[in-house]
C-alpha cells in the first residue's frame, strides 16, 4: 500500500509540474510569428484517449486529438516545435521536431500525423504499430486537416 501511494504521488507531481507556454500579452499577428499546430484528420487511432502532447522550446503549448489545432504567437526567431507520444496519460517519447527561424507576420502550420504502417501476427496474438510525424504543412493541407 505504501508504495502504491507513493507511485501516485510521483505520477501527480509529474502532472502539475509541466511547464506551460504562455505567450506574451503584447504579442499579436502584425509583430509576432503565428503558428498553427494541427492534427490532420485520419481515423487510424482516432479512438485512443490518450493524445500526443505539443511543444514550443520545451514548453507545453497542448494535447491535440484526431482533427484538432491550437493558433499561437511567437516571438520572432529562432524555435524548437516538438511532438511527444503519450503513455499512460504523460509525455513519453518524442515522435517529431521541426526546427526553424520563424518571422514576424509570417503563418507557419504544423502538421502532426499518426498513421498505420505495419501489423504482425504470431501465434495466438498480434501487434500493430504505426509512425508519426511532425513537419511543416501549406495552409491549404492545414484547412483540409490532410
Amino acid at each position: 500500500m505504501k508504495n502504491l501511494l507513493l507511485f501516485v504521488l510521483v505520477i501527480l507531481t509529474g502532472c502539475t509540474s509541466t511547464n506551460t507556454y504562455k505567450a506574451e500579452p503584447s504579442l499579436n499577428e502584425s509583430n509576432s510569428a503565428t503558428i498553427y499546430f494541427y492534427r490532420t484528420g485520419v481515423a487510424y487511432n482516432s479512438r485512443n484517449p490518450e493524445k500526443p502532447f505539443f511543444y514550443l522550446d520545451n514548453k507545453l503549448v497542448a494535447k491535440l486529438g484526431t482533427g484538432s489545432s491550437i493558433k499561437i504567437f511567437v516571438t520572432p526567431g529562432e524555435h524548437a516545435l516538438t511532438s511527444k507520444e503519450s503513455f499512460m496519460f504523460l509525455p513519453n517519447s518524442e515522435s517529431g521536431r521541426v526546427l526553424g527561424l520563424f518571422e514576424a507576420g509570417r503563418t507557419y502550420y504544423v502538421r502532426y500525423s499518426k498513421e498505420f504502417s505495419h501489423f504482425s501476427s504470431f501465434g495466438v496474438g498480434f501487434v500493430m504499430s504505426d509512425t508519426s510525424s511532425l513537419k511543416l504543412a501549406t495552409k491549404q493541407q492545414f484547412i483540409d486537416k490532410s
